[in-house]
């Protein structure tokens, strides 16, 4: 149905046709394969088949055409993919799209690799071109993925609604776009009573710059390094060897940094719980850095009545924190502040740091954090910008010296940088030891 609707062959007017043959060959599909679907989409009242007059002796010619009243609801409908729409029209075009594992060995290509056994044309996936599964597979991501390819709020639920996959093949699927750089990284969802929702779905970090989309590089990407002598814990770190030292039975060897009543109300939580709210932190401190860029240096832990908002919107107060007279506990007044204090240390950080950079301008950017989930402590922190500010390369690397001197290094693409880099500053995840073997 996505391929149908953007083909060229279509034009999204009513009375324009296509043909299953034509559909099949952008697809790189077997045509009965296509037939097949359009056969499901007809019994589903969303496209119409149309079969005109046999002339001569011949079968007379089946095309098919979005219905009619789907074409006068999508127009009366704001377009849910406006952040990606020439990504989405390159994956379901007639575009090849390479799909080599990062890191794997090349193998060498027997000219029998393209076709089967029964000698007829491989599927793509076969000559290491992205299938037809895979493409669906990252649409749907792609389709709610936000400016900077964030996918959040997406069930595997919904995923495998979206896509008609199982969650076995839609397990193996998105480790395979994270094994061919799709996908940056993800972190996996939790279930706790702390969050408003209660469970929170898995949030993916998908790579618009990816060479198999043949398009532009989108947006800019900056990365800080710092030496081993300067590594130190940020303030999540801080807050995670916290609880655990009030989990344990032997007393502290610091003195804690973090409110008691904010470790009572995180110490039973698991890591992958800490993880999903250090991504809910890090996307109230983007919104931070895109906001007060130039002020927040000056503003210390700054006033921000939205940002407490923010906070309180993912996360739930214990029971028996109400307070009185619709007035909150001032327990809970102090864990909310808390979290604000540590948005704003994180924001700060990444002001000082990336400020560093003081050729570049940020005044006219939004900026997202990328969370580098390889290194420990704050050594390496990476930024995503939109759009690109002129003074900036597509990716740069900010190295700092045991002096605090800036060694910058531009790169005109992603793919320009060396692997094992882009693997550690958070740009993109080691495939599984699976893929890897193929």
């Amino acid at each position: 149905m996505e391929a149908a609707a953007r083909s060229s062959s279509v034009g999204g007017c009513e009375g324009e046709y296509f043909r299953s043959k034509l559909l099949a060959k952008q697809l790189h599909m077997v045509e009965g394969t296509v037939t097949s679907a359009l056969g499901e989409l007809v019994g589903a009242g969303v496209v119409e088949r149309l079969e005109s007059a046999a002339t001569g002796k011949g079968r007379p010619t089946i095309s098919y055409q979005i219905a009619p009243q789907l074409l006068a609801l999508m127009a009366a409908q704001q377009c849910s993919h406006a952040f990606h729409s020439e990504h989405l029209q390159r994956l379901f075009s007639e575009a090849d799209i390479p799909a080599e594992i990062l890191g794997a060995q090349p193998k060498p290509r027997k000219e029998r690799a393209i076709v089967t056994k029964h000698g007829k044309p491989a599927p793509p996936g076969a000559r290491s071109r992205l299938n037809i599964c895979n493409r669906l597979l990252l649409g749907a991501l792609l389709a709610n993925a936000d400016q900077f390819g964030v996918v959040v709020g997406l069930s595997n639920l919904k995923l495998r609604q979206l896509t008609g996959l199982d969650s076995e093949s839609l397990s193996h699927r998105l480790q395979r776009l994270r094994g061919l750089g799709l996908i940056r990284s993800y972190v996996p969802g939790a279930t706790s009573s702390i969050f408003r929702t209660k469970k929170v779905n898995s949030t993916y970090f998908l790579n618009l710059n990816h060479p198999g989309y043949g398009l532009g590089e989108v947006g800019a990407i900056l990365v800080h390094w710092l030496p081993q002598s300067k590594v130190r814990s940020d303030a999540f770190d801080v807050l995670w060897r916290d609880v655990l030292a009030f989990r344990s039975p032997l007393p502290p060897l610091n003195r804690p940094e973090t409110p008691k009543t904010v470790l009572h109300f995180l110490a039973h939580e698991r890591r992958a719980v800490f993880d999903v709210l250090r991504l809910m932190l890090y996307r109230c401190a983007s919104e931070l850095l895109s906001r007060h860029w130039f002020d927040l240096t000056r503003d210390g832990e700054g006033h921000y009545d939205w940002l407490r908002d923010r906070i309180e919107a993912y996360l739930q107060p214990p029971a028996g924190y109400s307070g009185v007279d619709g007035e909150s506990d001032p327990a809970w007044r102090e864990i909310l502040s808390h979290f604000c204090k540590l948005v704003v240390e994180i924001a700060q950080a990444h002001r000082a740091r990336f400020g560093m950079a003081n050729w570049i301008g940020f005044d006219l950017v939004q900026l997202c954090i990328l969370p580098v989930l390889q290194s420990e402590g704050d050594e390496v922190i990476a930024l995503l910008m939109q759009p690109r500010p002129i003074e900036a390369s597509i990716c740069t690397i900010l190295r700092e010296s045991s002096r605090g001197d800036l060694m910058p290094e531009n790169w005109g693409a992603e793919t320009e940088v060396p692997l094992d880099y882009r693997l550690y500053c958070g740009l993109l995840t080691l495939p599984a030891r699976r893929l890897l073997k193929r």
